[in-house]
């Protein structure tokens, strides 16, 4: 059975995280949707894949957002025993930290399980799809962001686009080469200039040719035809998505444990470095709460927020390291960890010690 102390204790910590993750998401919301707002009028991306690259944004910003929400629900929480006293009457009536840890973690550790899932699981799966979505958005409907001097394939692979120039300001392409197979016949077609334009009657993006000629025939028949136009409209299909597979973000877990590449396990130490952050975190909350009614509620919380910044940031710089050979893989990121926990242990110490 739940004391009553426990039942308040787990109520206010789930209040106060549902409440500080929702202001976390909104912020990080906010400003990939504005992100995603201008590219979409700038035509780089349509208005039609907002939602899902915005629900997929929410994904990948949970799982860094967590463990930072867990330390400032923590310390919110306490903060205001402290500041309201009620600390000191539960300490009175035989409650210390050690059991006020325990009533968190029946909170925290199904909390830290799904993140370590979404860590391992979900994380490579939303890169791949917002990876995927980029690309499809850019070929579908972005003739102009396609690489000059480079020949892009359709998804089929019996449409070919060569752009030797693009300019999006002034709407046009230059010096376009389109090789198109479709039942052993072959096309192939060529134009000073292009533009590219919605058109209901060739049921969507369209490319608008302009002064050019086009070729066609059947191979190894003979009897190809030669035509000149002033404009002529062809129809875009799905160019090729070029994602690359051999990104390590891309791989799931299983691959990257059987990866002995550096970038690999430096991405599958990454991965698991997030649910132990969160650990350490919702750890080292406990001791930087401790406050005395003249230091007010907030007195750790610069202390924390810092300390978080430092901790973060050596984790990226670690995964960078390793990733390119300048830190071995053992310890590797865990030394980070492990500089993290010494001063967990040292903050708790401390801590008794003053008490």
């Amino acid at each position: 059975m739940f004391s009553t102390l426990n039942r308040y204790f787990s109520k206010e910590l789930a209040q106060t995280f549902a409440g500080v993750s929702t202001v976390l998401l909104l912020v990080i919301v906010g400003q990939s949707f504005v992100s995603l707002l201008a590219k979409v009028m700038k035509g780089k991306l349509p208005a039609d894949v907002v939602v899902s690259m915005l629900g997929l944004g929410i994904l990948k910003s949970a799982i860094l957002l967590i463990p930072f929400a867990l330390l400032l629900t923590i310390m919110l929480t306490l903060g205001r025993y402290y500041r309201d006293s009620e600390i000191y009457a539960i300490k009175a009536s035989g409650i210390g930290s050690s059991l006020l840890l325990r009533y968190a973690s029946l909170i925290f550790i199904p909390l830290i399980a799904f993140l370590f899932y979404l860590s391992i699981y979900s994380a490579p799966w939303a890169e791949q799809q917002i990876e995927t979505i980029k690309q499809k958005a850019r070929g579908l409907t972005d003739i102009y962001s396609l690489t000059p001097g480079q020949f892009i394939e359709s998804n089929q692979g019996n449409w070919v686009i060569f752009v030797e120039q693009s300019d999006r300001e002034s709407g046009e392409v230059k010096n376009v080469f389109i090789y198109d197979r479709k039942e052993g016949n072959v096309a192939i077609e060529t134009a000073r200039h292009a533009e590219q334009k919605n058109l209901a009657e060739l049921g969507g993006e369209s490319l608008i040719l302009k002064k050019g000629q086009r070729y066609e025939g059947t191979p190894g028949e003979g009897g190809f035809t030669l035509l000149s136009f002033d404009q002529h409209a062809v129809r875009i299909p799905e160019f090729d998505l070029n994602v690359d597979i051999q990104d390590p973000e891309f791989k799931s877990t299983t691959e990257l444990l059987e990866s002995k590449q550096l970038p690999d396990i430096a991405e599958f130490q990454w991965r698991i470095s997030v649910p132990i952050a969160a650990i350490l975190l919702a750890l080292l909350a406990f001791p930087l709460s401790v406050t005395n009614p003249r230091q007010g509620r907030f007195a750790g919380l610069a202390i924390a927020i810092v300390i978080y910044l430092i901790y973060s940031n050596l984790l990226i710089l670690a995964e960078t390291w390793v990733a390119d050979g300048k830190l071995h893989t053992v310890p590797g990121m865990f030394a980070v960890h492990a500089a993290m926990l010494v001063l967990v242990i040292i903050l708790s110490f401390r801590r008794r010690l003053g008490a």
